[in-house]
């Protein structure tokens, strides 16, 4: 047993202590301080209860920012505002989101006085509020018992009985006990944000059961909506608005439906990737160091040269962690040794092209990739700016694979990266007689096909920015 990883860890951020300095402790640094400081400054200068969404695409990092912003927002020492981070994914095989998300606001406010005897009496008019039709027709059967204990008037919910069925509706249709069991929720969470604001970050909603999310979004607008009350949910919008399709069908204008929820949008931005590489690098570094990864074998140090020198424009801090875990199943997955560098370089941009751009490499599985399609992945479009760089040896690179074969150890091609006949070294004769295409085809096949990871949806390249 030798304790490596195949997954990557969770980034290291202690909830309300880190904020954005977490990048010390192992978190890229994604430049969203920024962002943080606006999102902090609306939460603040606004009273009247908002709900404010986050939104980006899959892996561009918003729950990264939400993790650190939780812990930024609450550094200022004359800042009387509570956060709380609610994962609702991890929530989502409960029924009652009212029930998961009271419960986790609840530890915030265990060892906080006076507000943990507030926050103590929230908790127990939500829990009366659990199945509240059934639960109040109950209370209406028994003549207000209140000596019955809850497991009591659940074992009484279940029973199904007609007469407590029919005396539950009847109960419900007066109104009376629905809304004075919500109105003091409201009450009493309106008593607790009048000394402290309160902000709820609702983080991977998109990520739920489309009947979770939803319920989720309903309690959310029915029992805080009270001033100085804020939420700020974590998700892409799109994914979300396929939520509502699913439940309420296709024909239903999803974008309207979801304006009822969300006061405002805050688009997280994805960061355009030529202008991250240090933080790419950063991260690939870190999480090959977390998973065990050899970092002197040839191919991940041609991984760091292009992740460092030309990754392509789709390339997120999310698809650089998918790329660690495809490196470490090829390398569990190969049964023979590199023979030159030039081998290891066409690995590596393999493996980049496989994570980020899913069409050109299924184009190479085909046999059919030309040699300006495989260069335009890495934006190669001119001469190489440096010797020493990604660019100069995937330059080199390409242009030896794509010469005739007859032609290829005739010249001068490839520099010191590919040597004279070198496919014979991989032990093939063939090899030497493969065209460009056909030689990615080979290396792809045999080398990343042999264990798969499961496909993961598309993801746009950012605008064009300089």
């Amino acid at each position: 047993m030798t304790g490596q990883r195949l997954t990557i860890p969770e980034p290291e951020i202690e909830l309300y202590e880190d904020g954005f300095d977490a990048t010390d402790r192992g978190v890229a640094d994604l430049g969203r301080k920024e962002d943080g400081k606006k999102l902090s400054d609306l939460v603040e200068k606004i009273a009247e209860p908002m709900v404010i969404a986050v939104d980006a695409p899959w892996g561009a990092g918003k729950s990264v920012f939400l993790k650190c912003w939780v812990g930024e927002h609450i550094k200022p020492k004359d800042r009387k505002t509570t956060t709380v981070y609610f994962d609702a994914f991890q929530h989502d095989f409960l029924d009652d989101p009212l029930i998961a998300l009271t419960g986790v606001i609840s530890e915030r406010f265990e060892d906080e006085t006076p507000q943990s005897g507030k926050w103590d009496k929230i908790k127990e008019t939500a829990y009366r509020l659990r199945k509240p039709a059934a639960r109040i027709g109950a209370a209406a059967i028994t003549g207000g018992v209140s000596e019955l204990t809850a497991p009591v008037i659940d074992a009484v919910l279940d029973a199904t009985n007609a007469e407590f069925a029919k005396a539950s509706e009847a109960f419900w249709k007066k109104e009376d006990g629905k809304r004075a069991a919500m109105q003091g929720f409201r009450d009493a969470l309106e008593s607790l944000a009048a000394d402290q604001k309160l902000v709820i970050v609702v983080d991977e909603l998109d990520r739920c059961r489309p009947d979770y999310a939803l319920n989720l979004l309903e309690v959310i607008k029915h029992f805080f909506n009270v001033e100085n009350v804020h939420f700020v949910l974590g998700v892409n919008l799109t994914e979300l608005e396929n939520s509502v399709r699913a439940r309420y069908g296709e024909g239903v204008n999803a974008g309207l439906y979801l304006q009822k929820f969300v006061t405002v949008t805050m688009p997280l931005s994805v960061r355009d990737q030529h202008l991250n590489k240090d933080a790419n690098a950063d991260h690939f570094h870190n999480i090959s160091q977390s998973m065990g990864i050899d970092t002197k074998q040839k191919t991940w140090q041609y991984l760091d040269l292009i992740i460092k020198d030309c990754p392509p424009r789709s390339m997120t801090l999310r698809s650089i962690e998918r790329l660690t875990t495809t490196l470490k199943l090829s390398v569990l997955g190969h049964s023979f040794s590199w023979k030159t560098s030039g081998h290891d370089l066409l690995r590596a941009a393999l493996l980049v092209i496989k994570v980020c751009e899913t069409d050109a490499y299924q184009n190479i599985l085909h046999g059919k990739i030309k040699l300006s399609e495989f260069r335009a992945v890495f934006g190669l479009f001119g001469p190489p700016m440096a010797q020493n760089t990604g660019e100069n040896h995937l330059t080199q690179a390409s242009d030896y694979i794509y010469t005739d074969p007859d032609d290829r150890d005739k010249t001068s091609l490839g520099g010191s990266l590919f040597k004279p006949d070198m496919f014979r070294s991989y032990g093939n004769d063939e090899m030497k007689y493969l065209n460009g295409p056909q030689i990615l085809q080979k290396l792809a096949t045999e080398e990343l096909e042999v264990f798969q990871l499961p496909t993961e949806p598309p993801f746009p390249s950012p605008p064009l920015t300089r």
